[in-house]
C-alpha cells in the first residue's frame, strides 16, 4: 500500500528544525524520507518517524545493532514520567510541528546518555528489556492459567487447582492466595 502524499506536513524540514541539537552534538543526517529521518554518529543512530498508517510521531536510538524506543529511554531515566508517555499522533502541519518539538525535548531531557553512547546506559536498557519480557511472560501465563485454576477449584479438584495457582503464585490476588492455601491443604488430605 502506498503512503499518501504528506509533503504538506513538511515532516523532514520540521524534524531538522526540532532536532537541530543533534547536529550540534556531531550527528549527521543519513536519511530523509517522507516519514523517516535518520542521524548517525560514532556507531549511534537516531531515527525520527511519522507512522505510515498510525500517524504517530516517534523516535529511537540504535546502539550496537539494537534499537531502543523513546518509551524505553524515558522509562530507564524516569519511570514515573514513562507511565504517562505516549507517542503523539499528528495529521496536520501544526500537529507535526508541536509533536516533534515535544519529542525533541524528551530526547534532550532523557536521551543524553544514549546520545553520548554510554555503554552502561545501554546495558541498563537491555536489562530493563529482559525484565519487561519476564514480567510480560508471567502476565500472559497468569491470564492463561487463572481461568483453569478457578475452574479446578470450583469443581473441587484441589490438587489441580493448587498446581495451577502455584505456577502463577507471584500474580495471585489476595483471594486467589487464600484459594491456593485452601487447595494445598485439601489436596494433602487422604
Amino acid at each position: 500500500m502506498d503512503t499518501p502524499d504528506r509533503s504538506y506536513l513538511h515532516f523532514v524540514r520540521k524534524v531538522r528544525e526540532a532536532f537541530a541539537f543533534l547536529t550540534d552534538e556531531g550527528f549527521v543526517e543519513i536519511d530523509a524520507l517522507p516519514t523517516l529521518v535518520r542521524f548517525h554518529k560514532s556507531g549511534i543512530e537516531v531515527d525520527v518517524y511519522h507512522g505510515r498508517q498510525s500517524y504517530e510521531l516517534g523516535a529511537g536510538v540504535t546502539f550496537s545493532g539494537t534499537r531502543y524506543a523513546m518509551s524505553e529511554i524515558v522509562r530507564a531515566t524516569d519511570p514515573e514520567a514513562a507511565k504517562g508517555y505516549r507517542n503523539a499522533v499528528a495529521t496536520t502541519p501544526e500537529g507535526v510541528a508541536a509533536g516533534l518539538e515535544a519529542l525533541s525535548s524528551l530526547m534532550e531531557r532523557y536521551g543524553s546518555a544514549a546520545l553520548k553512547g554510554h555503554a552502561g546506559f545501554f546495558s541498563m536498557l537491555e536489562a530493563q528489556r529482559r525484565q519487561w519480557l519476564e514480567e510480560y511472560t508471567l502476565d500472559v501465563l497468569a491470564s492463561q492459567l487463572r481461568p483453569k485454576a478457578d475452574d479446578a477449584f470450583r469443581r473441587g479438584d484441589y490438587s489441580a487447582a493448587a498446581a495451577l495457582y502455584g505456577r502463577i503464585r507471584d500474580r495471585l490476588s489476595p483471594a486467589e492466595t487464600k484459594k491456593l492455601a485452601l487447595a494445598e491443604g485439601r489436596s494433602r488430605r487422604p
